[in-house]
């Protein structure tokens, strides 16, 4: 499955429709994740989606459900079916931006990386962000019970998808700077073609 999710990375970067449609699937869904965090705060006792907290705590998360409304939960889950699909967009699309910066920034890298399944590692986020979902749903879901477990799931998948994402971000937009510096290099006639 990592080779077949690899090669699918390795097929988009090299693609230009496929990157232009998985920029389109990540922009579309932020549109509608946007659209319903604007709506969210009256519908609540004035709070966003918890997906939308960075600074999210488990005491936090029961304080906020004490203030939802009917329609408050039932955007809940609309927000929530979406944001299934935003982190995969979001992530494939990351994920051959990556590889086509490594590619063109240090061939070698993008060999090594490539045969051992390296661009999938991007794709972290996305699973943490999935364990988010996952830990927040059965928070709602369960809710007025205080699940503290699927809370703290929550709370800590969070945590863990935007270190892997401010990661990859930095690496991607690294590899980046290093391929415009190359092809800037090749074109003044500083590097052999």
């Amino acid at each position: 499955m990592l080779q077949r999710l690899n090669a699918f990375i390795l097929w988009c970067s090299k693609t230009w429709w496929a990157v232009a449609l998985l920029f389109a699937g990540q922009f579309g869904t932020m549109r509608i994740l946007n659209g319903i965090t604007e709506a969210f705060p009256a519908q609540t006792a004035g709070d966003i989606p918890f997906d939308m907290q960075n600074s999210l705590t488990t005491e936090q998360v029961f304080t906020q459900l004490s203030g939802y409304s009917d329609a408050a939960f039932a955007s809940y889950y609309v927000f929530q079916a979406v944001d299934f699909a935003f982190p995969l967009f979001g992530g494939l699309f990351l994920a051959a931006v990556c590889a086509f910066a490594v590619r063109h920034a240090t061939p070698g890298w993008y060999a090594f990386a490539a045969a051992r399944n390296g661009f999938v590692l991007i794709l972290l986020a996305t699973a943490f962000d999935y364990l988010e979902n996952v830990g927040m749903l059965w928070t709602v879901s369960a809710w007025p019970e205080q699940v503290q477990a699927a809370a703290q799931l929550g709370v800590t998948a969070k945590l863990a998808k935007l270190t892997c994402l401010f990661t990859s971000v930095s690496v991607t937009a690294a590899f980046l700077l290093a391929a415009v510096g190359r092809w800037l290099g090749r074109a003044s006639g500083l590097l052999k073609a």
